[in-house]
């Protein structure tokens, strides 16, 4: 079965069981108002979420507690970047989270530097991040290997101009 293609739906077929009904997103924003307590045992009582492998629970319950700490701005920014993961075929899920073990294997220093472009390269038009990071100033300051990083993980990084 090729991209673009559904699977039909067989007797007895359950799709694959992501996490809460609907989007993530959705869901943390529909109880975004409730103690984080509350949304662990609503999340802990939903059946999609019985339904995950034990490791797989305790990730999305990290995941709640994480999102629960961040700023508003850094809350829509992560939840943004979750959504765009999640349309991305397996293949590419599987690249993004590649290289970002791969940039966690970096030497403290190179992380350091590769933090600082991400963050300036947020600022640029999602269509031009490309010519940006393959440029001569990029190019002498990066890897190919770090500038591939960069690449992918820009690809699901939300635009956020400079204010």
């Amino acid at each position: 079965m090729g991209p673009g293609f559904a699977r039909q739906a067989y007797p007895g077929y359950a799709p694959p069981v992501q996490g809460p009904p609907g989007h993530l997103g959705d869901w943390l924003n529909q109880h975004r108002n409730l103690p984080v307590q509350e949304q662990e045992r609503m999340l802990r009582g939903d059946p999609n979420f019985r339904r995950l492998s034990p490791p797989e629970q305790q990730r999305v319950v990290r995941q709640l507690h994480q999102v629960n700490q961040l700023t508003e701005e850094q809350r829509q920014r992560r939840l943004a970047r979750a959504e765009m993961i999640e349309h991305l075929p397996p293949q590419e899920q599987m690249r993004i989270n590649q290289s970002a073990r791969r940039w966690a294997a970096l030497p403290a220093g190179r992380q350091a530097m590769m933090k600082r472009a991400f963050q300036n390269l947020r600022a640029v038009p999602l269509d031009q991040r490309p010519m940006v990071l393959n440029s001569a100033r990029y190019q002498g300051v990066f890897t190919p290997v770090e500038r591939g990083i960069l690449s992918d993980l820009l690809r699901v990084e939300p635009y956020q101009p400079v204010r």
